[in-house]
């Protein structure tokens, strides 16, 4: 009885010494997603595109070697995203990891179709990057992993790199995975996504793309577009950025390019007569960058009026594009809803259900301070000044 007893601890015993490494893929085994994208095909087929990161092979002996392409690009169709991603192994004969994912590209007809059949393989992929950078674009997925022509040699990691600059964070309106899911889910708070657009074609095999706009959704399909002003007024009051440009013409000046810096900016609702309205709060200091205009700065009358006519023309942009995101596409995508909801909670309970349909029914009252700083050399006075000596 002792015996067998101890035979068989023994042999458990041995369990101990057995290497934990029995269900781990090896490294040869893998390789980097480095972006994915989403489309449908001729057919309205899921079309799931995957960019992945070649290893750079060592340069033969003398010199006389090549080195592969940084990035090879495979498609597949499929029911779900899971079982073209499927397909996709077996042709790259390569588990995918997901965990350096930089870029999910979804194509436009896909976005305005909807897509919440599809999401789910975000949440329940374990090795998910949910910091990966989310954009829609107008031209087939495929054709944009496969033909973008970037700086760097993985197209993705441009993309990256992009968003996460001080200098385009104002219109470039960069959301991430973990910030877009919820959205699509939210009616306080919903999805805006940058665009993605070819500029122009260096040949039959390279495009060059820019990343501009804003792809507006409401819940889980994309409504429409803003353009790269309206995409900035959208980055200011969701704070994303603090910092823009924003250019001013009138019948009295031609054109000045002012340097915005310093943004605070604050949503509130407000009742009116019974009436909810939005009440926008906008204060900013503004440095001119340039002026087609000759502009004596050292006059009190002329920042006067630079600060009226910016003041005026800000007021103008930022209304103009709350009510084409209230009234035309009745989206919320500057979480306005949210704004309500920690204002008043018991209100926002009765209109959530039909929110989308109350934001057409707001007006905006805008309120805006300037302060004009950093004038430069080119002050009409100063030089007047100078020259007189």
């Amino acid at each position: 009885m002792f015996f067998r007893l101890g035979k068989y601890a023994a042999i458990l015993s041995l369990l101990l010494l057995l290497s934990g490494c029995w269900s781990q893929i090896n490294f040869d085994q893998l390789t980097v997603v480095s972006a994915i994208g989403l489309d449908l095909n001729k057919q309205g087929q899921l079309e799931v595109t995957v960019q992945l990161v070649n290893p750079t092979l060592p340069v033969a002996a003398g010199g006389g070697g090549q080195q592969r392409r940084a990035i090879a690009t495979y498609a597949a169709t499929g029911v779900t995203i899971e079982s073209a991603l499927e397909v996709i192994r077996k042709q790259a004969k390569k588990s995918l990891f997901f965990s350096q994912t930089k870029v999910i590209l979804i194509g436009e007809r896909l976005a305005r179709q909807g897509m919440d059949d599809m999401m789910d393989f975000f949440w329940r992929e374990p090795n998910q990057n949910f910091n990966s950078w989310i954009m829609v674009s107008r031209r087939p997925i495929k054709e944009v992993l496969t033909r973008s022509q970037e700086l760097q040699a993985v197209a993705a990691d441009e993309w990256k790199a992009y968003f996460k600059s001080k200098r385009y964070k104002p219109t470039s309106g960069g959301i991430q995975l973990y910030q877009f899911l919820p959205r699509l889910e939210q009616t306080s708070f919903q999805a805006a996504v940058p665009g993605m657009f070819l500029v122009n074609s260096t040949g039959s095999k390279n495009m060059i793309m820019e990343i501009t706009d804003l792809a507006v959704f409401r819940n889980n399909k994309m409504v429409g577009w803003l353009n790269s002003e309206e995409a900035q007024i959208v980055s200011w009051l969701t704070e994303l950025s603090s910092m823009g440009m924003f250019e001013i013409a009138t019948k009295d000046i031609k054109s000045v390019m002012f340097d915005l810096d310093s943004i605070h900016m604050a949503i509130s609702p407000v009742y009116v007569n019974g009436k909810l309205k939005m009440n926008v709060r906008m204060k900013t200091k503004a440095s001119i960058k340039t002026s087609t205009e000759l502009l004596d700065l050292s006059e009190k009358q002329t920042t006067d009026l630079l600060k009226k006519e910016l003041s005026d023309a800000l007021t103008a942009s930022i209304e103009k594009t709350v009510y084409k995101l209230f009234r035309s596409y009745k989206s919320d995508v500057i979480g306005f809803g949210e704004a309500i909801h920690r204002r008043d909670a018991k209100s926002w309970k009765k209109m959530k259900n039909n929110w989308n349909e109350e934001l057409a029914q707001i007006d905006v009252q805008t309120s805006i301070s300037i302060e004009i700083v950093k004038s430069g050399l080119l002050i009409d006075g100063i030089i007047k000044k100078d020259d007189s000596r």
